[in-house]
């Protein structure tokens, strides 16, 4: 098993694990707690992994995501601080979420573009706009639907 620690937020909704990567102020808390909160309304099942840092442990052919334990249960909220709530354990990653500005977004992108390698993985990947919470999630869904046509839209 390799384990290394990056720069991502994690979050679980209802059976898929999400790794959103972005640098610094590229909105992946806000992109978290927009999802969670999309999720809830919906009914569905949604919880925060990791914040800022997080743990990838890769085991066989999966990719399991786990917070630092000093910073397990931690949020940030940009303008306020640090908050404190529920959080999952683990989560095993169905997809990855790259924050890109708007002019690194292709328009059509090629396929190619839909697939993160980690750790010799290959994995589902949505690029969407940084700092545009409500474009990512319906880019979101849609990579969802892809990824998994079987489950229900959790968000």
């Amino acid at each position: 098993m390799t384990r290394q620690t990056i720069h991502a937020n994690c979050l679980v909704i209802g059976t898929c694990g999400l790794l959103i990567r972005g640098p610094s102020g590229s909105g992946k808390s806000v992109l978290t707690r927009a999802l969670i909160e999309a999720a809830h309304r919906k009914g569905n099942f949604a919880a925060l992994v990791a914040d800022d840092r997080t743990v990838l442990d890769v085991d066989g052919e999966r990719l399991i995501a786990s917070p630092p334990p000093a910073m397990a249960g931690k949020l940030e909220v940009r303008g306020f601080g640090i908050v404190e709530g529920p959080f999952f354990a683990r989560a095993l990653i169905t997809l990855v979420v790259d924050l890109l500005s708007a002019s690194a977004l292709e328009r059509m992108p090629e396929q190619e573009e839909f697939t993160a390698h980690i750790e010799g993985l290959r994995l589902r990947r949505s690029p969407c706009p940084a700092n545009s919470p409500s474009v990512s999630i319906d880019l979101i869904r849609r990579a969802l639907a892809v990824e998994q046509p079987a489950s229900p839209d959790y968000i």
